[in-house]
């Protein structure tokens, strides 16, 4: 017996030194703390990363893929992905299979789930099982690697293997990033030191404030106390002051007592240092910006918007720990053409005028049809919508004409043909259709205002208004309008040059002109109820506030409607002018009473994709905003175009 004893300690011990990664049980630290997964996760910064993480990963839809040459064809009829994308087993829903096993890997930094095989071989179920009950071993004849399992009494898995000894091909295991052939690193135990100080800071901190006597400081006497007087002075002020709740207290003070007040000790400001310092260490330790787990005391590199520090987290933290889960997954599917794959998109999605542009650019370019665009934004499909499209200026090299032109019925007819921009006269019912929305909007932002002042009166402009939801609200509703209005003057200026339209070349400079235009009239709106005396009275702040938007209901939105059908309508006819094969333009004046400039820029003819020089500026077109405030304010002109 002992020589089978000491021969199995030299095996363990061998098998010790061969690992890189020690155990974590009961593993001391220079902090006094044994830091193990579960003592690690009642550190906040810990929990929060791990949380943050696992969550985050498994609320990603997945989904399987097989490659066909170029094509990449979805293959949710294949055995495996109900597992993968919807039931793990019977108990199990898939999101909550793929958070375990994130969980397991950030603390223990391996996962493991079995696989449970029909008679027939198929997998029909995947049984996730805590590391602590697995061994890894290798057959010393052939190298292979097989895992000893042994189940804890709260754990179940359908082993049918003798022994529980299964084989590579029954068993996932998912690692961390690691330099053992065998297992993963455990975030946590190679960062050991630094949990158990932000565990030992967090509990010194607990009993800090449990001990705390406020209000803190020394009690002095004149001469010497009996133990009499000195324990009835202790036990008073004990009673009276001592405890959270009881701080800052009335202190009553007799027989010549003077209290005096100290501050915190330099040994407990530091360790309240050190405790926010563990946080951001923690947080680098898996990945994750401090900021996303509550130190907003550091700032993030990644990006001054969401979505730029969405994408930062996606792609530095959250990206390697899914393809972890892809690649060692996809060993199931006994196939290197097919694959899984999480779908970060619903985490990369911008604002509403960067989805759209985005979306323009899809379709536009064909890879992306109205229906997919329509999935995405969770919009049910429409007739005719999953046709393919491109541009109608796209051509093969060597011809004088896009296709669908040169197809045009009567083209060569029709070399002489011209169009010319519409006038806001010739459009009353746009003009009136942009006033009624906007004034709509003027006159909800008002009443949403007001009620804010009855809840919070006194408060700042910044306070009341939210610029953020106010120029996406503002985006959405002068877009729609723009795109409604491109799609008819587009279209109506293409045919008379005897070609077509293709409003979705549009889409993306629509969404940024709407954004632009948003967010300047709400700056401007910001501005003039920043000149309200907010802090007066509030009878007199709420008749300020409702003349301001009654102001902006009636003039204000007239005036931005007729700015806004001009330049839209300007914009719209020169597209559907290039569109519809014109080459020229030239710029008319129809003001009787016209600006110098304006006048001295009457008949001047360019190429239609060059621009007009008009006074000391240039622009495409009247009202292009590169011309200026100044240029656009007021003008009539209006532009003829020629093919």
């Amino acid at each position: 017996m002992p020589v089978l004893r000491d021969l199995f300690r030299a095996r363990q011990e061998r098998r010790s030194r061969s690992r890189s990664m020690p155990s974590l049980t009961s593993r001391a630290t220079a902090a006094g703390i044994n830091v193990t997964p579960e003592r690690a996760l009642q550190v906040a910064a810990v929990f929060s990363s791990v949380r943050l993480l696992a969550e985050t990963g498994s609320m990603l839809p997945v989904g399987m893929y097989e490659r066909k040459g170029s094509a990449r064809i979805p293959v949710m009829e294949h055995p495996l992905a109900p597992l993968f994308t919807y039931q793990a087993n019977p108990h199990l829903p898939a999101g909550e299979f793929w958070s375990q096993i994130l969980g397991w890997m950030l603390i223990r930094g391996n996962a493991a789930a079995y696989v449970e095989r029909s008679n027939g071989g198929v997998p029909v179920g995947l049984w996730p099982i805590s590391w602590t009950s697995i061994e890894p071993r290798r057959v010393p004849e052939t190298g292979e690697l097989v895992y000893k399992v042994t189940l804890d009494s709260d754990e179940y898995a359908p082993i049918r293997e003798d022994g529980g000894l299964v084989r590579a091909e029954n068993l996932l295991h998912f690692r961390a990033f690691g330099v053992d052939p065998v297992e993963g690193l455990s975030p946590i135990g190679m960062a050991r030191q630094s949990v158990a100080t932000g565990y030992a800071a967090s509990a010194y901190i607990g009993e800090f404030f449990a001990r705390d006597a406020s209000p803190g400081g020394l009690i002095s006497v004149p001469g010497a106390l009996t133990d009499a007087q000195y324990e009835r002075l202790t036990r008073q002020w004990r009673d009276l002051h001592e405890g959270f709740e009881k701080a800052h207290g009335l202190a009553l003070l007799e027989a010549g007592a003077k209290w005096e007040k100290t501050s915190l000790s330099p040994a407990d400001a530091q360790f309240l240092e050190v405790y926010k310092m563990t946080r951001s260490e923690i947080a680098g330790i898996f990945g994750v910006p401090p900021h996303m787990i509550g130190d907003v005391e550091r700032s993030t590199s990644w990006g001054s918007g969401i979505e730029q520090q969405s994408m930062g987290y996606v792609i530095y933290s959250l990206m390697p720990w899914l393809t972890r889960l892809e690649r060692t997954a996809g060993r199931l599917l006994g196939d290197p053409n097919l694959y899984l794959r999480f779908n970060t998109d619903a985490l990369l999605r911008g604002d509403t005028p960067a989805r759209y542009a985005g979306y323009a650019q899809a379709k536009q370019w064909g890879w992306m049809s109205t229906n997919e665009i329509r999935a995405k934004e969770d919009e049910p499909p429409v007739e005719g919508g999953d046709e393919l499209l491109v541009p109608l200026n796209m051509q093969p090299l060597g011809s004088t004409a896009p296709p669908a032109q040169r197809a045009l019925p009567g083209r060569q007819q029709r070399a002489e043909d011209t169009a010319e921009t519409p006038s806001l006269e010739e459009m009353p019912a746009w003009i009136g259709r942009h006033y009624e929305a906007i004034s709509e909007f003027f006159a909800e932002q008002g009443e949403q205002v007001l009620a804010a002042l009855g809840l919070s009166p006194g408060a700042t402009a910044e306070e009341l208004i939210d610029l953020s939801a106010a120029n996406e609200e503002l985006t959405e509703l002068l877009f729609q309008l723009a795109r409604g209005l491109t799609q008819q003057v587009g279209a109506a200026t293409a045919a008379e040059l005897g070609g077509a339209f293709a409003i979705e070349e549009t889409t993306a400079a629509l969404a940024a002109s709407a954004s632009s235009t948003a967010a300047n009239v709400n700056e401007t709106t910001l501005k003039q109820l920043g000149s309200i005396d907010l802090k007066a009275a509030p009878a007199e702040v709420r008749a300020s506030v409702r003349d301001m938007f009654e102001t902006m209901t009636e003039s204000r939105a007239r005036v931005l409607a007729e700015a806004r059908v001009s330049q839209t309508s300007n914009f719209a006819s020169h597209e559907g002018a290039k569109q519809g094969g014109a080459t020229t333009k030239t710029w008319r004046v129809w003001d009787p009473n016209p600006r110098k400039t304006h006048a001295r820029a009457d008949g001047q003819t360019v190429g239609i994709r060059e621009e007009f020089a008009v006074g000391s500026r240039r622009g495409r077109w009247p009202h292009d905003y590169r011309l200026g405030v100044d240029e656009i304010a007021g003008c009539t002109c209006r532009l003829q175009f020629n093919r």
